[in-house]
C-alpha cells in the first residue's frame, strides 16, 4: 500500500511539472524584429495652416539578419493656391517621385532603399514660410533642398529676395558665410589627413561660385542658416552641411 501511494505521488509530481513547463513555453511572447519608425513632432498651428503632407509612404524590407525594417519617405506641400506656391509643390513632386518609385522597387527586391529616409522641417516666421527637405543616405550623409515662400506677396524667394526681406546686405552676408564655412571645413578636414588635392577641394567648398550656390533660410527661431556643400577626399567626396549665420 505504501509503495502504491508513493508511486501515485511521483506520477502526480511529474504531471504537475510537465503542465507548468508547457504553460511557460506558451507564455513566452514572440520577438518582434520590426524596427520602430520615428514619428514626427507635432507641428504648431501656424505651420499646419501653411504646410501639409504632399506624400507619405512606408517601405518595408527584410535585411540580411531577417529583421523587418521600415523606411518612411515624407515630402511637404504648401497650402496656398498662388502660381508660385503651386510651382514649388510641382517642383518637389517631380524631384522626389523618382526616389519613391526607386524605393518601392528596391524594397520589393528585399534590399535597403536609398535614401534611407526623406523627411522635412517647416518653419513660419512672420510672412516667410520655409520648407527644408532632408534626404539621409547611408553613413548619415544628408542632402537638403530649401524652399522659401512669402505668404503675404505669394512669391517664392531666392537668396537675394530673402535677404531683401530681412534687410541684410547680400555681399556682407555671403562674406560671413564664407568665413563660417571655411572655419567649419578646417575644423573637420585637416590637410595632413587629406593631402591629395586638399586646397582644390577647399576652394571648391569656399570659392565665390560655390558659396553663391548655398541656400539661405530661417529656422524655427528666425535665425539665418545656409545649406552648403563641402568637398573632401573621403566617402562620396561631398557633404551637405547647415551653417549658422545667426548674429552673435
Amino acid at each position: 500500500m505504501k509503495s502504491y501511494k508513493l508511486l501515485c505521488a511521483v506520477l502526480l509530481l511529474i504531471l504537475t511539472l510537465t503542465a507548468c513547463g508547457e504553460k511557460k513555453a506558451h507564455d513566452v511572447p514572440p520577438v518582434s524584429t520590426t524596427v520602430p519608425v520615428t514619428t514626427r513632432p507635432k507641428e504648431s498651428s501656424k505651420v499646419l495652416d501653411c504646410v501639409g503632407f504632399g506624400r507619405e509612404q512606408m517601405f518595408r524590407y527584410t535585411d540580411k539578419n531577417k529583421n523587418e525594417v521600415s523606411v518612411v519617405y515624407r515630402i511637404p506641400k504648401l497650402r496656398f493656391d498662388t502660381p508660385d506656391a503651386q510651382a514649388i509643390n510641382e517642383e518637389i513632386t517631380q524631384r522626389y517621385t523618382p526616389l519613391y518609385n526607386k524605393a518601392g522597387q528596391t524594397a520589393a527586391e528585399k534590399r535597403m532603399p536609398e535614401p534611407i529616409s526623406i523627411d522635412y522641417s517647416a518653419f513660419v516666421n512672420d510672412d516667410i514660410v520655409t520648407l527644408l527637405i532632408k534626404s539621409e543616405e547611408q553613413g548619415h550623409n544628408m542632402d537638403y533642398d530649401v524652399y522659401n515662400y512669402n505668404k503675404k506677396t505669394g512669391k517664392r524667394l531666392d537668396n537675394a529676395g530673402l535677404l531683401r526681406y530681412l534687410q541684410r546686405d547680400y555681399e556682407d552676408t555671403f562674406a560671413s558665410l564664407k568665413t563660417a564655412l571655411e572655419a567649419d571645413y578646417l575644423s573637420k578636414f585637416k590637410e595632413e589627413n587629406f593631402p591629395d588635392d586638399y586646397y582644390v577641394r577647399l576652394e571648391n567648398t569656399t570659392g565665390d561660385e560655390a558659396i553663391k550656390k548655398s541656400s539661405l533660410f530661417l529656422n524655427g527661431q528666425a535665425e539665418l542658416y545656409a545649406a552648403c556643400t563641402e568637398y573632401a577626399g573621403v566617402g562620396d567626396g561631398e557633404f551637405q552641411v547647415l551653417i549658422s549665420l545667426a548674429s552673435k
